[in-house]
């Protein structure tokens, strides 16, 4: 059946009705569409009507089905009710069970707590017994006793005194885990006695060890077993500070204030502190006569600080250095730099033979990283070489002002081609600064790289001396080429540089001296290099190389100046005598002819 509108039109989301009214009276008669509305509707009721109907039947044709259900779902709630009863009693009688269980298991590992509190208690009480048998001291119970416990006497206090220091050490880890109970942690004054006891034992035992009894003449000899027993027992109460300075104070210190001494520092000359070679020789032999039994003892070689004694650097290296600032501070004065160069080397020397005494590297690196390092950074260095460099400029700058000798024109010798002589005074002098900033009086190992940057100066230097001048003097040669007037290099406008000799003696300087820094400069640069920052020769000598490769690339530059300068000239000068040469090779044929006639003629009166 067919309506002047679509069907679906009803059940767009968008839908109006007086839109829908107006499309469809715009295409049928209202009538019509009134008409096509009332049967719509009617057929929409018997859809709603057929739809009722199926669902009321199969409505019935289910309370059929389910007729008798409800009277068996009652017939089975007494029943579910009673198995819910004994469920819950379960339940309950478990949630009992449950709770006694945990009373019991809470029980049980409070006993095992107490149990655990009184095993470490008894462990506690049988170690202080031990260590307090050891050392000797009285408990509180023994001397509630009429019958006190005589401490045990042997001779070798020194492993009693070890094993009552691991005791000790043992106490305090145990105390640390019971510190939460009362009666564990009531202990600690207990334990405060005993380690104080247990100190006043070792220093009184290792006292007796290194100090010698002056009742006996004999030379005193420590019992390195002894010794070695009360520095381990050191090490576990990590205390080896008092067993290094109770050495440094017993053993070096009046050793170094009767040695260390200004008249011995002087020598023969006051204030040129000559004697100190001989102070260290003293201190050395000494140190090792004294505690070089000891110092190569296990404990003494340790790396770590918490599980050695360093003696070597805080019983004898610190009492030394200490010492010397006391009461020889002038050693570390700079204001003479020969002398701080003596006292700085000869110092370093000292500290090189103690470490010698190291038995281990890592014993041998503790001591070079924490004493020898610092001890070496503290010398003022900064001036020192401030000083030299002072002294080297004075000698630069009177070369300066110093002109060239007229007989330097002279070509060195076969024997003398490698002296340190040259024409210019400035030459020879900055070729004399470079060898004494590497001679091995004035050098030192912390400042080699201050060296060669002091090198590179003075060599820069030398080449901003020469470079303007022979520049002009270049400028001023080729301006002059092929002019008539005589090429004169008074116009240069330097004090070195004003005549062609002149010239000629710079370029034999510059190769000269370019010779001899590839030579010999290298050679004293590459000595010099610390062996661990490079580790062969070979690798030394190609870094020495490639240092002075700039200033090399400098200097022969100049050269080729002036050799291009004294071309110049010399073209020039042939060029004025050239027609009188060309006179002469035209009259020497006819002089050769002569010569032949005058020449036959005797041989044929013969």
């Amino acid at each position: 059946m067919g309506y002047c509108f679509e069907e679906a039109a009803f059940e767009a989301d968008d839908f109006h009705p007086a839109t829908f009214l107006e499309e469809c009276q715009s295409r049928s008669p209202i009538v019509q569409v009134h008409h096509d509305l009332e049967n719509f509707m009617q057929s929409l009721e018997n859809q709603l009507v057929a739809i009722i109907d199926k669902d009321y039947a199969e409505f019935l044709q289910l309370s059929v089905k389910l007729k008798g259900v409800n009277s068996a779902v009652l017939s089975l709630r007494s029943p579910l009710l009673h198995i819910l009863e004994r469920v819950h009693a379960v339940k309950a009688a478990a949630h009992t069970l449950v709770h006694k269980a945990e009373a019991h298991v809470a029980q049980l590992a409070q006993l095992q707590t107490h149990k655990a509190n009184l095993q470490l208690s008894i462990t506690i009480a049988e170690k202080f017994h031990s260590v307090e048998s050891l050392l000797g001291i009285a408990s509180i119970s023994h001397a509630a006793n009429a019958e006190v416990d005589v401490p045990f006497i042997s001779a070798e206090q020194s492993t009693l005194l070890e094993r009552a220091a691991r005791l000790v050490l043992e106490l305090g880890s145990l105390l640390a885990q019971g510190v939460d109970v009362p009666t564990i942690s009531a202990e600690e004054p207990r334990l405060a006695l005993v380690e104080r006891t247990l100190r006043q034992r070792l220093e009184a035992e290792l006292a007796t060890e290194i100090v010698p009894d002056s009742f006996y003449a004999r030379e005193h000899v420590i019992n390195t077993t002894n010794v070695n027993h009360l520095l381990r027992a050191y090490v576990l109460l990590q205390e080896a500070s008092i067993a290094e300075a109770m050495v440094a104070r017993l053993v070096m210190q009046p050793f170094l204030d009767e040695t260390m001494t200004r008249g011995r520092l002087d020598g023969r000359h006051r204030g040129s502190c000559e004697g100190l070679s001989g102070i260290y020789a003293a201190v050395l032999q000494y140190v090792e006569r004294k505690l070089g039994a000891v110092l190569v003892l296990p404990v003494c070689q340790g790396g770590n600080p918490s599980t050695s004694v360093d003696l070597l650097g805080h019983s004898i290296w610190t009492p030394v250095v200490d010492t010397m600032r006391a009461k020889l501070g002038e050693v570390f004065t700079p204001a003479n730099p020969d002398r701080f160069h003596h006292n700085f080397t000869t110092s370093m020397s000292f500290a090189t033979s103690l470490e010698q005494l190291c038995a281990t590297p890592v014993a041998a690196q503790r001591f070079r990283t924490t004493h020898v390092q610092p001890f070496r950074d503290s010398w003022n260095l900064v001036v020192y070489l401030q000083l030299r460099q002072n002294e080297l400029n004075q000698a630069l700058a009177v070369s300066k002002s110093t002109m060239r000798s007229l007989d330097s024109f002279v070509p060195p010798t076969t024997s003398d081609s490698h002296s340190s002589s040259f024409a210019f005074p400035v030459t020879t002098a900055t070729w004399q600064v470079l060898v004494k900033t590497w001679s091995d009086g004035v050098v030192l190992a912390p400042l080699v790289a201050a060296s060669a940057r002091y090198s590179l100066t003075v060599l820069s230097q030398y080449a901003s001396y020469w470079r303007d001048p022979l520049e002009k003097a270049l400028a001023l040669v080729k301006s002059a080429q092929g002019n008539a007037k005589t090429m004169s290099l008074t116009e240069v406008h330097h004090a070195g540089l004003s005549t062609c000799d002149d010239v000629f003696c710079l370029g034999s300087d510059l190769h000269r001296l370019g010779l001899q820094v590839k030579r010999d400069l290298v050679g004293m640069i590459a000595s010099k290099v610390p062996r661990e920052a490079l580790a062969s020769d070979e690798a030394a000598t190609e870094f020495a190389r490639k240092l002075v490769d700039e200033p090399m690339q400098a200097l022969e530059l100049l050269e080729r100046m002036c050799w291009d300068v004294a071309v110049i000239v010399v073209s020039e000068e042939c060029k004025k005598v050239l027609p009188a040469v060309r006179y002469e090779v035209r009259r020497a044929p006819r002089v050769w002819d002569g010569m032949s006639w005058l020449e036959r003629s005797k041989d044929s009166t013969r």
